[in-house]
């Protein structure tokens, strides 16, 4: 039950290589736009969802019936009964560009709740197997997952330029900016939540050279990683 986790800096193409990756293996893809997805469907949807339907849910529909799942627990085990859900797309959804350290001094507690809902969320898409994380600190939470393969994506700042300016539409200066400050606030969202540098080679088996690859070449190179390293 393959569970594959792709990281790495704006534009080095950890979206669309991991699309791919799912794609090959027929799994299931996960990435902040499908985490932002579950979060609007956390109500009225996710009942919907919760009814008898001959089809499959789809992966935002499970993983929004995760979200809820943990909120609920959340509130069962709390003295209120209340569980924390303002502001969780703060650590789910929100763009790294986003996350960048104003100077003012973490809510402690907030940060315990939304990094526990991450987690569990993460780790029971994880259970039910056949799904590619992409971010999300994923290979952290993740780092001692079975038959689980961690991978990086690395690419030069010309190559990760051309990358945003054609997914994102923008010309160059735009990217760079743009470019700029996904760095500085992804820096921040791995320092803060799990006090790790996201660029340290140790936290994965496989670390791939995007200026070398192309999206299609790196994802079979993917694929067949996970064969040899973590199902020799």
């Amino acid at each position: 039950m393959p569970v594959i986790t792709l990281t790495g800096l704006n534009g080095c193409g950890a979206i669309e290589v991991g699309r791919e990756v799912a794609r090959l293996m027929e799994v299931d893809y996960v990435d902040r736009l499908v985490l932002a997805e579950a979060a609007r469907k956390i109500g009225t949807s996710v009942a919907a969802v919760a009814d008898r339907t001959e089809r499959a849910p789809r992966v935002s529909e499970r993983v929004a019936s995760f979200l809820r799942t943990v909120l609920e627990r959340s509130a069962s085990a709390s003295p209120g009964g209340d569980p924390y859900f303002g502001g969780i797309d703060a650590l789910l959804v929100r763009d790294f560009r986003d996350m960048q350290d104003t100077g003012t001094p973490p809510d402690t507690i907030k940060d315990q709740q939304l990094l526990a809902v991450t987690s569990s969320v993460i780790r029971e898409l994880a259970a039910s197997g056949r799904v590619v994380f992409v971010g999300r600190g994923s290979h952290i939470i993740l780092k001692e997952w079975p038959d689980t393969l961690h991978v990086r994506l690395s690419a030069s700042t010309e190559r990760r330029i051309r990358r945003v300016m054609e997914r994102e539409r923008l010309d160059r200066q735009e990217a760079k900016r743009c470019i700029a400050e996904s760095d500085k606030g992804r820096l921040f969202y791995y320092q803060r939540f799990f006090k790790v540098n996201p660029q340290d080679s140790q936290q994965y088996h496989v670390t791939l050279n995007m200026d070398w690859l192309s999206d299609a070449k790196a994802a079979v190179i993917v694929t067949s990683a996970y064969q040899t390293v973590v199902k020799p």
